[in-house]
């Protein structure tokens, strides 16, 4: 009876300590969707350019208003209908747009998004996650997915926003099967 009372402290202790050392370790992990927990995010040290634009995106995302659009805009051809986004200035919009003319299939995800693959993964470098309102060109980096929403997403780990819909915004829904994307102007 002694013996398995040795036992039992024994054992609480353990667990205790697993349980403690899960906790402090919580901090280096997020929970996604799913409940279960994701890599924590890479931090790097970032020149006062970089730090000015991060600023920048941050107030901008407070105010509710979007990127700073550049002059690359894309239509989406799709059921015999055109789709424009402007793209937003950041190193994964670029690296899409050099990958232009694109024809893709696109498939139906979730109930708020269309989403596709490009040829090569995106340059993720120096972008932020962000929230995607209906409208929205994002690029999910874990599935290397371009994704077109339909209905909001909100921020999660690993996507980033692209750019939005100027014009066609209504069609994002109704896009199936094969699709051409090509820099507006060519």
């Amino acid at each position: 009876m002694k013996h398995r009372k040795i036992w039992q402290l024994l054992l609480t202790i353990l667990l205790m300590g697993v349980m403690f050392a899960g906790c402090a370790s919580a901090g280096t992990k997020t929970a996604n969707n799913n409940g279960s927990a994701s890599a924590p995010q890479k931090t790097e040290e970032t020149s006062g350019a970089v730090k000015k634009e991060a600023a920048e995106t941050k107030e901008n995302r407070e105010k509710g208003t979007a990127m700073p659009a550049t002059n690359m805009k894309i239509k989406v051809v799709a059921n015999g209908k055109e789709i424009v986004f402007a793209l937003n200035d950041t190193s994964v919009s670029r690296s899409f747009y050099a990958q232009l003319p694109l024809t893709v299939a696109v498939e139906n995800y979730s109930n708020n998004e269309k989403i596709f693959q490009p040829p090569k993964k995106l340059d993720c470098s120096k972008v932020q996650e962000g929230a995607c309102p209906v409208g929205t060109i994002a690029y999910f980096s874990p599935w290397n997915n371009v994704c077109l929403y339909y209905g909001d997403m909100s921020r999660y780990p690993g996507l980033y926003v692209m750019g939005k819909a100027v014009s066609g915004t209504e069609q994002i829904r109704n896009i199936k099967g094969k699709v051409k994307i090509e820099a507006v102007g060519q």
